[in-house]
């Protein structure tokens, strides 16, 4: 999703709207924009017994994630903010890359994703839709083989403001400045039908040159866990939390709401759960679904998620 501006409300920009590198829901930074992506990877996030895979192996990622939004929660003014209506559809190419170079004592590789979307926002009677190209994301990672059962992942995601912007546009598919994401990933599989996967991330996002604003840094996490029903099936939990730590900042000053003596830096947060489901097919292909409902929700909007991602592997 991108962000939305509304011009006779000067600070909206703070806490308002949604919009992302991976059209997701924004925390309460500039326009509600940022480059997280929460959720986006479920089940087995992480191949197992990595040093067992060929010398050149790669992963086409195919995913596509909707969500849905009727109301923003405003937690640095105490309320919520109802009669909101904001839809994203996105799909996402990512294409993954496991050398056989080794650094530190694991595997070195990398990925880029190209998220291509689209979205409506009603807010406030105004309304607003636009469909284009977002933000690039490449990353560097190394991948370390504890076993059979268990793989460590670290890698260093950056997101390039290569989509569309214009300050004065009411919607845009790109955010205008630079993500700096360290992320650390484990694929657990502690017996043979079950399996844990989890994600860290934390951002540091550069200033947007064209509005002197620099978004606060973010804390990201992701979980998902699943039971192996039958050879094919699995069925599980997934979600994630996100929390910003820092203050939004404009013009070498803290943030606040509306200019409300709200001294916060409009910081958002937000926990999600839902189902899923997993299923392998051609051996080592497969498809994933993903439903989670959005709580604890401050500073950002509250709605549900729901991601799709096809995984085919395949070596040169």
């Amino acid at each position: 999703m991108n962000p939305i501006r509304v011009p006779q409300l000067p600070s909206l920009a703070a806490s308002l709207v949604v919009a992302t590198s991976l059209a997701l829901p924004a925390q309460a930074t500039e326009n509600g924009v940022d480059n997280i992506g929460p959720g986006t990877d479920g089940f087995f996030v992480l191949p197992l017994d990595v040093n067992s895979l060929p010398d050149h192996m790669f992963a086409f990622n195919l995913y596509y994630n909707h969500y849905e939004s009727k109301q923003l929660d405003i937690s640095s003014l105490g309320g919520k903010v109802p009669e909101v209506k904001i839809t994203s559809d996105a799909i996402i190419p990512r294409l993954d890359y496991l050398s056989p170079l080794r650094l530190l004592g694991g595997r070195v590789g990398g990925y880029v994703a190209q998220p291509y979307m689209r979205q409506q926002v009603a807010l406030f009677g105004q309304e607003s839709r636009r469909e284009a190209q977002g933000d690039t994301t490449i990353a560097p990672l190394i991948l370390w083989d504890m076993g059979q059962d268990l793989t460590l992942g670290a890698a260093l995601e950056i997101t390039l403001p290569t989509g569309s912007y214009d300050a004065a546009r009411p919607a845009n598919t790109g955010n205008n400045f630079v993500t700096y994401k360290p992320l650390l990933s484990a694929t657990w599989q502690p017996s043979e039908r079950t399996e844990l996967s989890v994600k860290t991330t934390y951002s540091f996002n550069k200033e947007n040159p064209d509005t002197d604003y620099q978004s606060g840094q973010l804390f990201h996490f992701d979980y998902s866990t699943s039971y192996r029903v039958t050879d094919n099936l699995r069925l599980g939990l997934n979600g994630y939390y996100v929390k910003q730590t820092t203050d939004d900042r404009q013009f070498g000053r803290t943030v606040t709401f509306m200019g409300e003596d709200v001294d916060d830096g409009v910081r958002g947060q937000v926990f999600a759960i839902g189902p899923a489901v997993h299923l392998t097919f051609l051996k080592y292909a497969s498809v994933e679904m993903r439903w989670a409902k959005e709580f604890a929700v401050e500073n950002r909007p509250e709605g549900e998620m729901f991601w799709a991602k096809l995984n085919l592997p395949f070596s040169l």
